[in-house]
């Protein structure tokens, strides 16, 4: 195994060169998408080192920030100074001019990849501040050459440098992802979803195209011209349908936009085979009504994060669980081991705790903050084996891991995780949105609630479902502040 990653790329995409592997849609009305073989994106891979060579000395190991927009030329870029041996680094999702001047100063930036239009306006504050900025315009002499330069690395040498949604604390944080835990979070995913001939894979998430690129699977990306906040889902079910996907991911967002849109204009996708959804907490009630538009796909919830993709996953059958016991994510993935910090007591509906029939009572079963480790786990030097996740769950007695809670709003209220109270107060009507949140003192939960069920019928629902006295106030808001990336994480820490 070669010590860059970028070798595993490099090497399917010269196996197969005519093979098309990237199809980018136009956002020009009527417009056609762009399709890229093997060879076509090697030789803009190719550009892109000329051009960051001529730039001047590209150190191995050197950060190159990638101010890009969502296009073939990002694809490019980011091989091309992964081969190099330097390190593409991704802003923040949404990042202002504020963040990126920041970026640049924190990582020692020295060179910028971006468009050539950016690049005369980026280019005298590059001068003041230290960095040179790149643009390459592939020619037909670049465009076909298919050898890019491969350099090696060592392995603990960052790869990528991504953020995450910053859900938490509204600061997203830089994650390093060396070269050795792309090759084995690559690995993971592959064993984990086996790749065929020919597969046209639909992904919302950028990580999966660089997984596509290294198994030979076809990336047709959604069409969002203007990002996935002004998603119009129209458009991009049109784009499936016309472009027989066969599998699609997204998070839970996404799909439920796709849905309210299927809901007015009804379609089948039946050459979908397997449907992934994750970034945030996965509803049941999702599921569920995903189901008749995708008759033939396996439903997944995958459950990771920046660090660790993906740590669980759950092949979704039958009937829809109980949501009062949280999240399920299903089994963990081969090779990753899992702590829970601070274990405590979790209550569960009464029929998974029946009371014992002589003998001692069994022991109750305990929820605590998930640490992971293993050898797709991103963690700084120096920093513990386990990875905190910030993620609060239990494991049932089948080995299927379960969400309770989120750092920040985490704390047990008579065993009761937020997340419980939220997923079942989600799937009641007249319920758009919830969060719970530990009072002080941690005896009760206040609740925030978008929609018109009236507060007297959701106290007593709440009481129904877990016993009296859980809930303190309940406050209705016109929405509630969801993060920057997946607009599916809920802000505790901005919500009053």
């Amino acid at each position: 195994m070669h010590p860059n990653f970028a070798e595993r790329l490099f090497s399917s995409l010269l196996a197969h060169p005519a093979r098309p592997v990237l199809r980018w849609p136009d956002p020009r009305p009527g417009a056609s998408a762009t399709t890229l073989s093997g060879a076509e994106l090697l030789g803009r891979v190719h550009a892109w080192q000329l051009a960051l060579e001529r730039a001047g000395p590209l150190p191995p190991g050197a950060p190159v920030l990638l101010a890009q927009p969502g296009s073939p030329e990002l694809v490019a870029a980011l091989l091309a100074v992964l081969g190099l041996g330097a390190v593409p680094v991704l802003p923040p999702a949404g990042a202002t001019a504020r963040q990126l001047l920041a970026l640049l100063r924190t990582e020692r930036i020295g060179h910028v990849a971006t468009t050539p239009g950016a690049r005369r306006w980026l280019a005298g504050p590059g001068r003041l501040l230290g960095y040179r900025c790149v643009a390459a315009t592939p020619t037909a002499g670049e465009f076909s050459v298919p050898t890019p330069l491969l350099r090696p690395v060592p392995l603990g040498q960052p790869a990528l440098v991504s953020h995450s949604s910053g859900s938490a604390s509204g600061r997203p944080t830089a994650v390093r992802r060396s070269h050795a835990v792309l090759q084995q979070q690559h690995e993971a995913l592959r064993r984990q979803f086996p790749p065929w001939a020919g597969q046209r894979d639909f992904p919302l998430f950028s990580n999966v195209i660089l997984h596509n690129l290294a198994v030979g699977a076809l990336s047709v990306v959604p069409d969002l011209a203007g990002g996935l906040a002004r998603l119009v889902p129209g458009r991009v079910l049109a784009q499936l349908a016309a472009e027989q996907v066969q599998t699609l991911t997204g998070n839970v967002f996404y799909f439920n936009t796709l849905l309210e849109e299927l809901r007015r204009q009804p379609a089948t996708f039946p050459a979908v085979r397997a449907l992934g959804v994750g970034g945030s907490p996965v509803p049941e009630q999702l599921l569920a009504a995903l189901r008749p538009w995708f008759p033939g796909a396996t439903l997944h919830v995958i459950y990771g994060a920046s660090e660790a993709e993906p740590i669980a996953v759950r092949s979704v059958a039958g009937a829809a669980l109980d949501p009062r016991r949280g999240y399920c994510v299903g089994p963990l993935v081969a090779g990753l081991r899992v702590r829970l910090g601070q274990p405590a007591p979790v209550w569960l509906p009464p029929a998974l705790t029946p009371p014992p029939v002589g003998g001692p009572a069994p022991a109750p079963t305990v929820a605590g903050e998930i640490l992971v480790a293993g050898p797709h786990v991103a963690r700084p030097a120096g920093a513990p084996e386990y990875l905190t996740t910030g993620d609060h769950g239990y494991f049932d007695t089948a080995g299927q891991l379960w969400l309770v809670g989120r750092r920040g709003a985490a704390g047990l209220v008579r065993g009761v995780g937020h997340y419980q109270l939220e997923h079942y107060l989600r799937q009641l009507p007249g319920v758009d949105q919830v969060a719970a949140r530990t009072l002080a003192g941690g005896g009760q939960f206040e609740l925030f609630v978008v929609g018109s069920r009236p507060v007297a019928d959701v106290r007593a629902a709440v009481a129904a479902a877990f016993g009296e006295g859980l809930l303190g106030p309940v406050r209705y808001r016109p929405r509630l502040p969801v993060d920057g990336r997946h607009f599916s994480k809920i802000r505790y820490d901005l919500l009053g």
